[in-house]
């Protein structure tokens, strides 16, 4: 995969199916962070190629491309996003979220306006795989305005 210079990726929530995000990323060659309440999981993450670590997106130097969040549900993802330490402050201008966890199409349509507001695209997108396809397959449902699509297929 052909990574543009400069690129980087932040997956927060690392334990089953965030790990295997993340890890994914590290083995695309894609300068990626992570970020968990979890030393061990961390420590984890930081082993197998992480470009750093950390409880909260704060601690971070610089901004990110991507993020994606693979947490439990919308009011985490809100509060990992938008709350006092919000994650979506390190997502550059332009750059996109995928937002992974159990939420109504209302909580996800208001999640994606209030990113939409400071510049941030919000991909909706569940995912499927479980502990055990960390390391082979993830399934991911994934939804974004039509007006998104349209302007991206105009580009091409």
């Amino acid at each position: 995969m052909d990574v543009p210079s400069g690129y980087r990726a932040c997956v927060v929530g690392l334990g089953s199916m965030g790990m295997g995000a993340a890890l994914s990323c590290v083995k695309a060659g894609i300068p990626t962070c992570g970020i968990d309440l979890s030393e061990a999981r961390r420590a984890e993450f930081l082993a197998a190629g992480a470009e750093a670590v950390a409880a909260s997106a704060a601690e971070f130097e610089g901004s990110f491309d991507a993020m994606i969040v693979l947490v439990v549900n919308a009011a985490q993802a809100r509060a990992v996003l938008l709350g006092e330490k919000g994650a979506a402050a390190k997502i550059k201008a332009g750059g996109a979220v995928m937002v992974s966890c159990t939420q109504s199409a209302e909580d996800a349509k208001a999640l994606a306006a209030d990113l939409e507001a400071i510049g941030v695209a919000m991909l909706d997108a569940p995912v499927s795989g479980g502990a055990a396809k960390r390391s082979r397959a993830m399934t991911w449902r994934c939804s974004r305005p039509a007006r998104r699509a349209a302007a991206r297929n105009a580009r091409r």
